[in-house]
């Protein structure tokens, strides 16, 4: 069995600088911190350091200097919606599964919406499709497939996790319709 041991303490060493010698330092730099949280929270009330500071420049008179020298900015990214694009649309009358007659181009899209309308008699399902080129072959499945009831209406919505540069679909029919016809739209976000 091993007997533990008691180490004792190291012994204290004198350090090489004390610690009020760099506390100047350290108030500078409380200062300028104080000075850039006052610029983000312009209803606080300032705090003007004594004047036997020197050295010391408020943030805030330099984020002015630098606004007049580039001038005002201003950024702006409106959503706006692109018309919809038709990207399938066939009165189907066999079982199997087909895919899109071509790929919405969601290379500068933010959203993109598949809208499915379906005059046919019998259910079908929709599965989102994405490609990094502008093909069904080779494009490959996002999220799970949707239901679209018969004469139903859907709407699939993708959001940034689901990005794929195009976009199209895969629809499986178990069942023949006889009548009707499937068209599905995508509409893109930009």
């Amino acid at each position: 069995m091993v007997q533990p041991k008691i180490y004792p303490p190291p012994k204290p060493s004198t350090p090489r600088l004390a610690p009020w010698d760099h506390v100047d330092e350290l108030c500078n730099k409380l200062d300028k911190l104080i000075a850039v949280l006052e610029a983000w929270s312009p209803t606080a009330p300032p705090i003007i350091p004594p004047p036997e500071w020197p050295g010391w420049e408020p943030v805030i008179s330099k984020l002015d200097e630098i606004k007049e020298q580039i001038g005002a900015l201003e950024f702006t990214a409106p959503w706006v919606a692109k018309e919809p694009e038709e990207i399938f649309k066939k009165a189907i009358r066999a079982t199997g599964t087909l895919k899109s007659d071509k790929m919405a181009n969601w290379t500068k899209g933010k959203r993109l919406l598949l809208r499915v309308d379906s005059s046919l008699d019998q259910a079908v399902q929709i599965q989102p499709l994405g490609n990094i080129e502008n093909s069904v072959n080779g494009a490959v499945d996002i999220g799970t497939a949707q239901p679209c009831a018969a004469g139903g209406k859907i709407s699939i919505g993708l959001a940034w996790d689901d990005w794929q540069p195009y976009i199209g679909c895969e629809i499986t029919i178990t069942t023949a319709p006889t009548t009707g016809m499937l068209i599905i739209s995508a509409v893109i976000q930009e």
